[in-house]
């Protein structure tokens, strides 16, 4: 399985508008978050179903859509009474957009389909974790040493000095707490807490590029998959990064700011 997971397709970038609208139906892109969730496993139809409480016969049409699209593969097969099961894999760790796909004018309408799926099935699952109080960080008590006291207040320090780049969410969205809610006295931020961060700024055509550099070297590290024993924490993030540039043709002004 090793081999098998080394041979896949760590990032893999979505350049046809066929494999994009195949992304923008929000049952397929929760079948794909489902198994990709597990990227060294092999998904039978009937147990992802199970996981997302949905009928197995609405399941196939979707997976063959996906299979089709190259974003999900057949891992094996075995018979069962006499039938034919598949298994699955995902053929990749993550998915990223071409830079062509995203420039190309005709293909407007089917990428903001591909992000209001993306966006939606997000913001799902972030309302239903903040309601039944998954998203809330643990809380932190008692005596450290002073080594621990000292990490700490380094790691204060340097969630204060960035606290204006965190944009609208404001500087009590890092460093493990929650917008609105104050840590209190002895309490010490979770390091696996939340973040929520909003950032709409200008920077120079220097800073942008390497911003961008930046946040796509630490998504190609952390897409690769970990030791399956020790990985533990389920993580939800999404990134999205633009710079919005006026259509050709049309005047350029002022970005509300």
């Amino acid at each position: 399985m090793a081999e098998e997971a080394d041979a896949r397709v760590v990032v893999r970038e979505v350049d046809d508008v066929e494999t994009l609208k195949a992304l923008s139906d929000p049952l397929r892109l929760a079948i794909l978050r489902t198994m990709m969730s597990d990227v060294q496993a092999s998904h039978r139809v009937k147990d992802i179903a199970r996981l997302l409480d949905q009928p197995t016969t609405r399941l196939y049409r979707h997976i063959k859509v996906l299979e089709a699209a190259g974003l999900i593969r057949v891992a094996q097969t075995r018979m069962v009474s006499g039938i034919q099961e598949s298994q699955y894999q995902v053929a990749q760790f993550a998915l990223r957009l071409s830079r062509d796909l995203l420039a190309a004018p005709d293909h407007a309408d089917e990428l903001a389909d591909a992000f209001a799926a993306t966006l939606n099935d997000f913001r799902d699952r972030l309302v239903r974790d903040v309601i039944s109080g998954r998203f809330q960080p643990e809380s932190k008590r008692g005596a450290e040493s002073e080594s621990e006291s000292e990490s700490e207040s380094e790691s204060e320090s340097g969630a204060e000095r960035g606290a204006g780049a965190e944009g609208v969410a404001g500087p009590e969205a890092g460093s493990g707490t929650v917008p609105g809610r104050e840590v209190a006295e002895g309490e010490r931020p979770d390091p696996l807490g939340p973040m929520v961060v909003a950032l709409d700024r200008r920077l120079t055509p220097e800073r942008a590029v390497e911003f961008r550099s930046r946040l796509s070297a630490l998504m190609e590290e952390f897409n690769r998959p970990d030791d399956e024993e020790n990985a533990t924490v389920p993580v939800e993030f999404l990134l999205m990064f633009w710079a919005p540039r006026e259509p050709s043709g049309e005047p350029s002004g002022q970005s509300p700011g």
